[in-house]
């Protein structure tokens, strides 16, 4: 039995409808490519099993006249603001060495130079730097600085906070910066094009930005939708991301790219050359048309592949035992919720103790301790988090697979992929 959802493909209409301003690059040009429904914020677990949530309508766009891809509506930011204090994000950090290392190299940055990272993200940076020297770097307070009115306002809230007005203000108080970092931040900007022009208002002339995005272009190559969050307006690529950068009047001095599970991460240096909000300027067409004819891919193959997901899953439960899912976080909503595939799930393991007890929005499917993990009932376990940490979870459940569990991965970039399980 195939209980995955139904190929939402875009229609005349749905394509009609997304015909609204580009964040990137402000053109009107931009088209549905995978319309997902109303789909739950997922960091707001439920006490209840089928409590109350905030949803909104999911659906990624291309713009054609940039190639970048994004959400056709970004959720209004306050929506995102997790209902707990506990909340926290991670993202990778073994390449920051070598950005600090640049970021001490670029011309006429040295121990006066005054550095301001946007958020926590950016802590580890401002450290290093320190250490190297510089300082007079810190952090924007996201309630002192930016105005956030919400005790459990996070990395959301920065980019819809920060405005050019505001970013005046700043720099009226305490000067401009030679330095701004912005890591995993610019893709939460509901206008990434607005965003950009606050963050060259921080700075002083010829001062430089350092922007940190994930790499979305093995993502989209292969097809792997838990890429897909409500709090991640736009999906770059390297191309994308000079585009746009150079669109917000940054002279661009290098991308990065450093490898990691799941996600590569790009990192773009720039220097302020005259921040404005242009509608678009003129790239190469086949570079664009490449990144559209990859976004409508993307969306195309959505169907065929949440139809193998269920069969199976389907094969995985044929003896009456059920699945269950490893991390409760936004990669599992998007795997079980986009594709249907809840309920063929029983409930989520997760190690963090302040989620165990609480449900995953939508499904309702309750959060657990790993000493769930019965073989008994439990037929196979899916993880939903990064590659990396998959071998330390399996060496501490070996009794699971000792009496015959299964571990897969719902994650394309993993060896142990469901995919491996699929059949044409």
């Amino acid at each position: 039995m195939n209980i995955g959802a139904d190929s939402r493909a875009p229609t005349e209409d749905m394509i009609e409808r997304g015909a609204i301003a580009c964040g990137a690059c402000g053109s009107g040009r931009v088209e549905i490519v995978l319309d997902l429904g109303r789909q739950p914020v997922s960091s707001h677990f439920t006490a209840a099993p089928r409590g109350p949530v905030v949803e909104h309508p999911l659906a990624l766009s291309v713009c054609t006249d940039c190639g970048v891809v994004q959400l056709e509506r970004p959720f209004p930011f306050r929506d995102l603001v997790p209902p707990y204090a506990w909340i926290t994000y991670r993202e990778p950090e073994d390449h920051l060495d070598d950005v600090t290392a640049r970021i001490r190299a670029l011309q006429g940055i040295g121990g006066h130079s005054k550095v301001v990272g946007l958020s926590f993200k950016d802590r580890s940076t401002i450290e290093r730097l320190g250490r190297a020297g510089v300082a007079d770097a810190r952090i924007l307070d996201l309630r002192r600085d930016l105005g956030a009115d919400s005790p459990n306002a996070n990395i959301e809230s920065v980019a819809g906070l920060l405005t050019t007005d505001l970013a005046a203000t700043l720099i009226g108080q305490s000067g401009p910066a030679d330095v701004v970092i912005a890591r995993h931040i610019v893709e939460h900007a509901s206008s990434c094009r607005h965003f950009l022009a606050a963050l060259g208002k921080l700075l002083a002339p010829g001062g430089y930005l350092v922007v940190e995005v994930p790499d979305c272009t093995a993502n989209l190559a292969r097809q792997d939708y838990a890429m897909i969050w409500e709090e991640h307006c736009y999906y770059f690529t390297p191309r994308t991301l000079s585009r746009i950068m150079a669109d917000a009047g940054f002279a661009l001095l290098g991308v990065d790219v450093h490898a990691y599970p799941f996600e590569d991460v790009i990192v773009a240096f720039a220097r302020k050359a005259g921040v404005t909000v242009p509608a678009g300027a003129p790239t190469d067409v086949g570079v664009v048309a490449g990144e559209v004819e990859a976004a409508h891919r993307y969306g195309a193959a959505f169907a065929d592949w949440t139809d193998r997901y269920g069969k199976a899953l389907g094969r995985l439960t044929a003896d009456g035992r059920r699945l269950a899912a490893y991390g409760a976080g936004h990669l599992t909503c998007a795997f079980l919720h986009f594709h249907g595939l809840a309920p063929y799930f029983d409930f989520v393991v997760d190690d963090t103790l302040e989620k165990q007890g609480l449900h995953l929005p939508k499904s309702g499917l309750p959060i657990v301790p790993r000493d769930r993990l019965d073989a008994g009932r439990i037929a196979a376990c899916l993880f939903g988090l990064g590659p990396k940490t998959e071998d330390k979870i399996v060496a501490a459940n070996e009794g699971y697979l000792r009496a015959g569990g299964q571990f897969y991965s719902m994650l394309v970039d993993s060896g142990r992929s469901i995919r491996g399980l699929l059949r044409s």
